[in-house]
């Protein structure tokens, strides 16, 4: 019996079995991922879970028991109810009717009331606990998504707070409508928007701004998305003033839907409620564009007014931080008359411009050229003085001493202002400039510029405006009759102490210009003296040895020549190595001194002789004209000024070749000849090369010296 072999076979899965398999392996992987997780009642507390998921749980009872059956109950025993008796069914038929009709009513009165009519009760019904619920279920649903955060709550809000409102809130608050919101529900919203990051809230303030747009386009309600701009805008100002190129753009596009437009401005205006620095920007860049068109007006000039008033009313330290180049530009803006706005409106931007001055020169900035500036716009012609009133708060600012100087400095250009201001001054002595009288600026201001009117009196043109302006300062303020000799008494002995002053000054500040001409030029007077005598010692008395000299020998008996040669050897070595120091490194910067230098002659030089050119070519254009115009008075006489000019011209010339064949015939000959001035130069050139030789061979010799 043959035994047969034996054969193996592998056995392997089928692709279905393994297709199974791995579909059971990842169902129990998402499972055990889904069981790692934490629950939403382990991170809500009871409260808030109950609240949360309660009404979904009664709704679905209410569906059960509509199921159950005891409704085929009910119905079993009304059928049998129908057999009995009709009168009965007809009983039972009207009182079902009734409690229907009772229910329904119950459901829409419960409905009404628990439905909210206006903004103010919706607000109320978004309690604390409710953003906090909606906010862990969203940190739960996207992790660390913050930007899905924010536009989760911000349509969370516009879901509950679905009214239909006036695009920019007329006749409410600046704070609303966040006023209306709870303390609680405001301080939760508020954290959550600080904890995501300036960044972000950044990006989601442009992005929202763009969404309520978008929606308003659609024709839905937005009264939740400027409750959340509204927040950011006035607890992060600085956000409404960023990409505003990107906010001009987003305006430009609903420049024909006025609501929409309005609400685009409000929602970037709220941050100068809280800034007047990012307000100010944002109204200048954004919103004054718009300020002639009629749908825009009313609420362009109602929101710089109530941005400036509300920095006004807080007292805490919020300047103007603009340059002087941007504030006259607002302010001008402010100014500038507008015909075709109503009085109302225009009354507003002259009240705007006076708040703008005030607080700008209330801000750390430089008053004196705000001073000069408002002082050249003041004219008899404007009704208005918010340019004097300007002045004043400039002259009673920290900036005064200079205010002062400037004033000083243009009093005889600008003598028609000045004299508009002083009598501003003196009237409202009592009131406003009262201050002024304390100010010792002031009055040494009146002193200086008492000269000044002494000045312009003595010249030739006299100006029509100085004798108002001597008037003026002769003019004493309103005093009471007790004070009045005190306060003579004083001025008389302020006067007198004033001048002696500037006298005491003027003496010294000569005296010691004097004193320093005397000793410097004493100093070099006297070295140049002793190195003199020294060297004709050295020379006469030494043969050339300084230690053989008289000076050399009472230095030797003394025992102080060692010392002395040895201070001169060090000195003479340091300078003979700073001397080489110099002469290596000075050269590559004094030669392009010594070309720019020449550079810049030749250039005066050419723009001299083109002036010259051009004044005479002028000249000789409109000689005619005047020629003409003096022969109407004088005739004849312009013909004799052109001969005299003339003849001037030729005795010039004349004396000139005289002057030149005189140096050359009786002067440049002999000793004096071409030939021997060339050869003098030629030695004197030969003997400066020598003692150079010989002086950079000592400088050698003393800089190898330690």
């Amino acid at each position: 019996m043959s035994a047969s072999p034996i054969q193996w076979e592998v056995v392997s899965k089928s692709r279905k079995q393994k297709n199974l398999e791995k579909k059971v392996n990842a169902h129990t992987e998402q499972k055990r991922i889904a069981a790692q997780l934490p629950k939403l009642e382990e991170l809500l507390p009871t409260q808030q879970y109950r609240n949360l998921f309660g009404n979904i749980n009664n709704n679905n009872n209410n569906n059960n028991k509509s199921h159950s059956p005891a409704k085929s109950t009910s119905s079993v025993a009304s059928a049998a109810s129908k057999n009995k008796s009709p009168r009965k069914t007809n009983a039972t038929k009207s009182t079902t009717a009734t409690a229907d009709t009772s229910k329904k009513s119950s459901k829409q009165s419960s409905t009404n009331q628990g439905k909210p009519k206006t903004l103010e009760q919706a607000m109320k019904l978004i309690t604390p606990d409710d953003f906090a619920a909606q906010l862990a279920q969203l940190k739960i649903s996207c992790p660390g998504s913050e930007l899905r955060w924010l536009s989760n709550i911000a349509l969370y809000l516009n879901g509950a707070l679905s009214f239909d409102c006036d695009p920019t809130f007329s006749g409410r608050s600046a704070q609303y409508p966040s006023n209306l919101a709870s303390s609680g529900l405001k301080q939760a919203i508020l954290e959550f928007l600080g904890s995501v990051g300036e960044t972000n809230l950044e990006y989601f303030f442009y992005s929202l701004l763009d969404s309520m747009a978008t929606e308003l386009n659609s024709g839905q309600n937005v009264a939740g998305y400027k409750f959340v701009l509204q927040l950011i805008g006035q607890n992060w100002p600085s956000i409404c003033s960023h990409n505003m190129a990107k906010t001009a753009l987003l305006r430009n596009s609903y420049q024909n839907r006025s609501n929409i437009c309005l609400s685009i401005m409000w929602a970037i205006g709220q941050g100068g409620h809280q800034s007047l620095t990012e307000g100010v920007k944002v109204w200048q860049n954004l919103m004054l564009p718009n300020l002639e068109l009629k749908s825009f007006s009313k609420f362009v000039v109602e929101h710089i007014e109530r941005v400036l008033n509300a920095a006004v009313a807080r007292k805490s330290d919020d300047p103007l931080l603009i340059n002087q180049q941007e504030f006259f530009a607002c302010y001008n803006a402010l100014n500038a008359p507008y015909n075709n706005m109503a009085k109302e409106l225009q009354q507003s931007l002259k009240r705007s411009a006076s708040l703008l001055l005030q607080r700008y020169i209330a801000s750390p900035v430089k008053q004196a050229n705000i001073f000069l500036t408002l002082l050249r716009e003041i004219s008899p012609n404007s009704k208005q003085r918010t340019e004097i009133d300007g002045c004043i708060s400039c002259l009673l600012s920290n900036g005064a001493d200079d205010c002062f100087k400037i004033w000083r400095m243009n009093y005889k250009k600008q003598q028609l202002p000045s004299l508009l201001l002083l009598r501003a001054i003196d009237n409202d002595w009592t009131d406003s400039t009262k201050l002024l009288a304390q100010s010792n600026a002031y009055h040494a201001f009146l002193q200086d510029i008492r000269g000044l009117n002494e000045e312009l009196q003595a010249g030739k043109r006299k100006d029509i405006y100085v004798d108002d302006l001597e008037t003026i300062l002769q003019v004493k303020p309103k005093q009471s009759k007790q004070g009045k000799q005190a306060s003579a008494a004083k001025k008389t002995v302020q006067e007198k102490s004033t001048a002696q002053q500037k006298k005491n000054k003027q003496n010294a500040a000569q005296k010691k210009k004097c004193g320093c001409c005397k000793w410097a030029l004493g100093s070099i007077l006297i070295v140049a003296l002793i190195a003199g005598s020294l060297c004709y010692d050295t020379e006469v008395n030494g043969k050339g040895i300084f230690e053989k000299s008289a000076t050399g020998k009472v230095l030797k008996n003394a025992g102080v020549l060692p010392h002395v040669q040895r201070g001169w050897y060090a000195t003479m070595g340091a300078s003979a190595r700073g001397y080489k120091w110099a002469e290596q490194h000075v050269p590559p910067y004094a030669e392009p001194a010594i070309q720019t230098g020449i550079n810049v002659w030749k250039l005066m030089r050419n723009a001299c002789c083109n002036a010259y050119t051009n004044g005479l070519n002028y000249w000789r254009i409109k000689w005619p004209a005047m020629a003409k115009f003096i022969d109407q008075y004088v005739p004849d006489f312009s013909k004799k000024l052109e001969a005299f000019a003339a003849g001037a011209k030729d005795v010039a010339v004349n004396s000139y070749d005289k002057s030149a064949t005189l140096i050359k015939e009786k002067v440049l000959v002999g000793r004096f000849s071409p030939e021997n001035i060339n050869q003098a130069l030629n030695q004197t050139r030969i003997a400066a090369l020598e003692y150079y030789n010989q002086f950079h061979k000592k400088v050698d010799a003393y800089a190898k010296l330690k």
